[in-house]
């Protein structure tokens, strides 16, 4: 059991985390590639919202799995 909460953990990371591999785009240009003067790009906060479901999720089935230890 503890392997794979492990393995669910790590895929969880590893989703989260692409987000914040992609490139940024160029200072004078949008995220589509035109110039500036259009809308501006948003702050991404996708990312930590993420780690932190993965996070409870996995101290969810922690203590799920405690207290049926204890029946």
């Amino acid at each position: 059991m503890k392997k794979i909460i492990f393995a669910l953990a790590i895929t969880g990371l590893v989703l989260c985390s692409t987000n914040h591999l992609n490139a940024q785009p160029l200072p004078e240009e949008q995220g589509n590639g035109s110039q500036t003067g259009g809308n501006p790009i948003a702050a991404p906060i996708g990312g930590g919202a993420g780690i932190l479901v993965a996070f409870g999720i996995a101290y969810a089935v922690s203590r799920f799995n405690i207290s049926k230890k204890e029946e």
